[in-house]
C-alpha cells in the first residue's frame, strides 16, 4: 500500500480553503482536491473546462459517483493554531517576551499581531520551528486514528 507523504498532509491542511475540498482517496491511498468550480462542472457533466483542470473535474466526479472511500482531511480550523501559539509562550523563559506575546493574542488581529511580535523579538525562527513540529504531531496523530500510513 502506497504512503501519503505527511508534507503533503500538512501543506494540505495549511492552505486549506472554504472553496476547495481536500481529501484522501482510501481506494487510490493518495490526495485528492478539487474547488466548488470543478464540483460544480462535474455535477452539471459540463465538459466545458480547460485541460488543466481535467485531474481536478475527474476527482469530483469520482467523488460525486461513490464519496464512501474518500475521507475529509482536517481543516485549519480543526489544527487551531491560537491554541499553537499560546502553547509557544509558555515554553518562553523571558517574561518579558512571554508577556508582550501574550499582549499580542487578545483581540481582534490576534494572527498577524502575534506573528509581528515574534518577529520584533527575534523569536520569527523559533516559533516557525514549534508551529512546524505541532502540525507534525496533529497530523502524525489524526493520521493513526484514522489508520493512514504515512511516509515521513
Amino acid at each position: 500500500m502506497n504512503k501519503i507523504k505527511l508534507s503533503d498532509l500538512i501543506e494540505a491542511i495549511e492552505f486549506h480553503s472554504d472553496e476547495y475540498h481536500s481529501f484522501i482517496d482510501l481506494k487510490k491511498n493518495q490526495m485528492c482536491f478539487f474547488s466548488d468550480s470543478a464540483l460544480s462542472c462535474a455535477e452539471d457533466n459540463d465538459d466545458n473546462y480547460p485541460a488543466w483542470q481535467e485531474e481536478e473535474i475527474q476527482a469530483a466526479k469520482s467523488y460525486l459517483d461513490d464519496n464512501s472511500h474518500f475521507l475529509a482531511l482536517p481543516s485549519q480550523y480543526d489544527v487551531n493554531e491560537y491554541g499553537m501559539m499560546e502553547d509557544f509562550v509558555y515554553t518562553l523563559d523571558n517574561d518579558h517576551q512571554k508577556e508582550s506575546l501574550l499582549i499580542a493574542l487578545q483581540g481582534k488581529g490576534a494572527f498577524r499581531r502575534f506573528k509581528d511580535m515574534a518577529i520584533h523579538l527575534g523569536l520569527e525562527k523559533e516559533w516557525y520551528h514549534f508551529r512546524d513540529e505541532q502540525y507534525k504531531r496533529f497530523v502524525l496523530d489524526w493520521c493513526k486514528s484514522e489508520n493512514i500510513k504515512v511516509d515521513i
